[in-house]
């Protein structure tokens, strides 16, 4: 299931829809198919999530029961996709591509730390500042070196503490594409006094365009992922290339802590996976587009300078 959050027209509320298995032209008003057969459904996604495991079977069921032709389809010209969800519990990004801490290390002149092949490390992020679908990225007024990276989030869909890995991909709701924007001039020198990542990301994180079900995509496959920026091909690698799993990082943030629904676990970026690692940098009024096999397409405009 292809579950998302959208809109129609301007300032409309956020409503819980599921793209077309068929095709990705068309979404499903859950809402509105929910009320034409009597029904009940969560309003938006985000409350599909904190739902129930009952509820969420039950919905569903319903909409596997939408017939293509019926009730309740809009067409993709009418929809503004809104971020699966806009202020997670809390938001986690993980280094998880092996390949991508290599380049670091050659970088600094160093060896990849012995701790990264023995725990799955993270750093924590602003989770009120993420940005949908379509949304322009802004340009933080400190920075001279924008850039974005290339990831795939794992959403949380039910609570847990002390997780064992064996059980951890049971806790994922579904899988987006995630933009992880940094501004790598400030991260340096956060990072050279020993701590952060901080105001260098903390500005802006794109999520989108919908959550993909564990049933229908799965991370530990080998999906193709790319970055165009104005159609140009900057960036390319594939999901199978994680040294740490999803189930991996979740067992890990859950010992002697609890995991909640709509929390966001970040994979990293992949070795080229940003400009960082390429050397070449972002200009203001970029199209930047992220595309994950099975997982769409999540594109941002780069705002201008203040």
């Amino acid at each position: 299931m292809r579950w998302c959050s959208f809109t129609t027209g301007q300032g409309g509320a956020a409503r819980l829809g599921a793209v077309s298995a068929r095709e990705e032209s068309r979404v499903l008003d859950v809402g509105a198919w929910a009320r034409s057969r009597d029904a009940e459904a969560p309003a938006d996604l985000v409350d599909l999530i904190e739902a129930s495991p009952a509820i969420q079977e039950r919905v569903t069921d319903l909409v596997r029961s939408a017939p293509e032709d019926g009730l309740g389809w809009v067409r993709l010209d009418e929809v503004t996709f809104l971020a699966p969800v806009r202020s997670p519990n809390s938001l986690r990004d993980f280094l998880a591509f092996r390949d991508h801490v290599e380049r670091g290390a050659k970088r600094r002149g160093t060896e990849v730390p012995e701790a990264w092949d023995r725990i799955p490390v993270y750093y924590k992020g602003n989770r009120r500042s993420i940005i949908g679908p379509g949304d322009d990225a802004p340009w933080p007024s400190y920075t001279s070196k924008l850039d974005y990276e290339c990831e795939v989030a794992a959403v949380v869909g039910r609570g847990g503490r002390d997780v064992p890995a064996e059980e951890a991909d049971d806790y994922v709701f579904g899988y987006t594409i995630m933009n992880d924007w940094s501004a790598r001039d400030i991260q340096k020198d956060e990072m050279s006094c020993w701590l952060g990542p901080a105001k260098a990301k903390d500005f802006a994180t794109t999520l989108g365009p919908w959550l993909v079900t564990p049933d229908e995509w799965s991370p530990e496959d080998d999906h193709e992922m790319t970055v165009t920026v104005d159609g140009k091909t900057w960036s390319r690698g594939t999901t199978a290339g994680r040294r740490w799993t999803f189930a991996e990082m979740l067992a890990w943030v859950s010992r002697d802590e609890d995991l909640w629904p709509t929390d966001v676990l970040g994979s990293g970026t992949f070795g080229g996976g940003c400009g960082l690692d390429l050397d070449t940098w972002i200009k203001p009024g970029q199209l930047v587009t992220i595309a994950v096999d099975g997982l769409g397409e999540l594109a941002s405009r780069v705002g201008p300078k203040p």
